[in-house]
Formats: structure tokens, C-alpha cells, sequence
């Protein structure tokens, strides 16, 4: 395939440690991206040919120039060479590799990447109003196993006061309102004293938080979770958690997956996906997984009007009845297609609907405050010859 202009690969490397801002905030980067130029790590396996090409598509149709810069072999993610900010770490995106949430049980695996916790993200469209069916829009997120710690022997760790006060400061940036973290049950006392000794820390409306054993949350998992927004589950119970929000949801397929790190745990430092499976995962192409994990990129490298419009190309495509293997449902009106072609149809023939396009909280909303009420760290205009 010509890669063209869309995708670049550098073989040059900067190979230096990941930034060590103290910067507690886990909100939308202070960015404007101009430039339509966006720079990712690359990690030492690369992209399938089908996850590429998909990739290669959809940029280009966006009209964004990527470039790919490669990570180090020890896992330490490449620094942009003076195009955020000086120390700044580049984001690696590889949604073709995938992590079963099996994988952080008993301490995690020991090839599991480095990282203070993650969130994975189950987004539905639905039929244009949240209450439809099928329409969901659920963030899951754990402590990575080396971001605990256990108050006493022989007790289940749980996620340090850092980087618990992070998850639920990404969740509140995001608009989330209702919070269920999930422990096993001789945990429950601990994180609601926890909850307790940070509650002026984490002060602020807007987001409900509740304490509940595995056993008390089995029976709204199992109808979809959709009484919260968000749910935190220690790592030993993220499987469960996973399994029976994705079997409720008819979702086969990866979610996109987010890994967080930092000196707070709040930079983000990887992009890959999460399924079914044991250990670390080499999914096939999943279209909804690729748009999303790029959506989700997009955003977080401060081009979020790009990451909307990519979003709502897929919801319009959802609403008008176009589904993939993975994501397939029995209803009236829709046509199952293979991922490839559905990215392909994104992309040259995208097909029209009047139907409302719900926004998914995972992205920035669309600014409403007038132009220069906002304050922007840096701007990067590049001039066209």
C-alpha cells in the first residue's frame, strides 16, 4: 500500500524518560491544535496491515498528517522534540494491541505496561436519546496493580489516595455523574474511610459516588450498569466487571483503552484496546475500536472538533442501521458489514441521517463561551506554502 502523505514514520528517536509534571489535573490538555499535524509513539510492533489502512483512511479523510514516532525498547514512551512543550511525552497509540482485564489480577502479569491506572470506554449510539435501547456510555477504570497498596496483611490492596483522588478527578472533567467503585466486600469499609479522609480533596458537585461489594453490584452489571456513568473496580475484580458489562451489551469486540501515569497519575502515557481473551491480545480489525481509540487520541493531542467530527460520523452510521460483527444487533432495518468496509463507507460514502447524534462524554464538549474567553497554553499555526 502508499502510505502517502497522511502517515509518517520516523525512524529518528528521542529516547528520553516520560515528563515528570506534578500536575494533578486530568482535564483537556491547554492546547489548540492549528497545525493539522498530529504526532504519536509508535510501538516496536506495529500496526497490521488492516488496522493500517483503516488508520491511513481515516486521517486522511480528516485531513490530519500523522506522524509516527518510535518508543523506546524499555517501554519509556518518545518526548515531542518542541511541539507541545519542552519534556512533553508523546502518546503511544496502538489500538491493535490489546490487554484482557484478566491480565491485572494477583498483582497484574509482569509484561503488563507500566502505568498508575486505566479506563476503557463502552460507548453505544443507540437511536439518537440515551434512554434508547442499546445506547450506553460507561467509562470503566482500575487502579493499575502497582498504584495499590494493602493498609493490612493478608487484605485485597487498594488504589493509593494519589491516584484514586486522579480517577475520579478524570471522571468529574469528563461530566460524569454517578460513580459505583466496586471491591470485593471486606474491602468496602476501608475505601469508604478512604472516600472519607479525601472528601476535601474531592469536594465538588456534580458527581454521586457509591461503595459497593462485588455481590451487591452483580445484578445491575448483569442488566448493563446503565444506573451509573462510571464504575471503578479494584484489579482483581476488573474481569468480572468487564465480562458482564460487555455480555449485557451485546459489545464481542476491544474497547478503546487509556493508561495513565505520571509522578500523580494523571498524564496519559498509551492508547490500546481491551477484550475477551487471557494475557495480551492481537485483535483483528475492529472498526468501532480504531474510531473511537483514534477519536480518543484526537482529543487528548488538542484537536477536539477532529475527534467530534470522527464521533459523529460513526453515531450517524450506527443510526442509519450499519453495524459490524462485533457490535451486530437483531433489529429491523440493520445491515451487518465487515469493519473494513464500514471505515470505507466513513470515509467516501457516508450515509446521511437526521437522527441526533448523542455526544459521548469521553470527549471535550463542544465550546459554547465566545471566541478568546478560554486561555490556551500555546497555538501552533502552521502558514501553507
Amino acid at each position: 500500500m502508499d502510505r502517502g502523505s497522511q502517515l509518517i514514520d520516523r525512524s529518528a528517536t528521542n529516547r528520553s524518560a516520560p515528563s515528570s509534571r506534578s500536575d494533578l489535573r486530568p482535564a483537556r490538555p491547554q492546547l489548540a491544535l492549528v497545525s493539522p499535524q498530529l504526532r504519536l509513539g509508535l510501538p516496536q510492533e506495529a500496526a497490521p496491515v488492516d488496522w493500517y489502512e483503516g488508520l491511513a483512511r481515516l486521517v486522511a479523510w480528516l485531513g490530519i498528517t500523522v506522524e509516527f514516532v518510535p518508543s523506546a525498547p524499555e517501554g519509556r514512551l518518545a518526548r515531542m522534540a518542541e511541539w507541545v512543550r519542552p519534556g512533553a511525552a508523546i502518546v503511544e497509540f496502538a489500538p491493535w494491541l490489546g490487554w484482557a482485564p484478566s491480565a491485572f489480577q494477583h498483582g497484574g502479569l509482569p509484561i503488563l505496561p507500566q502505568a498508575h491506572w486505566v479506563a476503557s470506554y463502552l460507548h453505544e449510539q443507540g437511536r439518537g436519546v440515551m434512554a434508547a435501547p442499546g445506547a450506553v456510555d460507561l467509562a470503566l477504570l482500575s487502579p493499575h496493580p502497582a498504584g495499590c497498596s494493602a493498609d493490612e496483611a493478608g487484605m485485597p490492596p487498594l488504589p493509593r489516595p494519589a491516584v484514586l483522588r486522579a480517577m475520579i478527578e478524570s471522571l468529574r472533567a469528563e461530566g460524569r455523574q454517578k460513580l459505583a467503585i466496586i471491591v470485593h466486600a471486606r474491602q468496602r469499609n476501608a475505601m469508604t474511610l478512604q472516600l472519607h479522609a479525601q472528601r476535601s480533596g474531592l469536594a465538588g458537585a456534580g458527581l454521586a459516588i457509591s461503595v459497593l461489594a462485588i455481590e451487591e453490584a452483580l445484578a445491575s452489571l448483569s442488566d448493563g450498569g446503565t444506573c451509573w456513568d462510571a464504575l471503578i473496580a479494584v484489579p482483581d475484580l476488573r474481569s468480572i466487571v468487564f465480562t458482564l458489562l460487555a455480555r449485557a451489551h451485546g459489545i464481542a469486540g476491544p474497547w478503546p483503552m487509556l493508561w495513565h501515569g505520571g509522578p500523580r497519575g494523571c498524564g496519559l502515557l498509551r492508547i490500546t484496546t481491551e477484550g475477551s481473551g487471557e494475557g495480551r491480545l492481537h485483535p483483528a480489525l475492529d472498526a468501532p475500536a480504531l474510531i473511537q481509540a483514534l477519536a480518543l487520541a484526537l482529543d487528548r493531542s488538542g484537536a477536539p472538533g477532529a475527534a467530534r467530527r470522527l464521533h459523529e460520523a460513526w453515531a450517524r452510521a450506527r443510526a442509519h442501521g450499519l453495524a459490524t460483527p462485533t457490535r451486530a444487533v437483531e433489529a429491523p432495518y440493520v445491515n451487518t458489514i465487515e469493519d473494513a468496509r464500514l471505515v470505507a463507507m466513513l470515509t467516501e460514502t457516508l450515509p446521511t441521517s437526521q437522527r441526533s447524534v448523542q455526544p459521548w462524554r469521553a470527549l471535550a464538549a463542544e465550546p459554547s463561551a465566545p471566541v478568546g474567553s478560554r486561555s490556551v497554553d500555546l497555538r501552533l499555526v502552521q502558514s501553507q506554502p
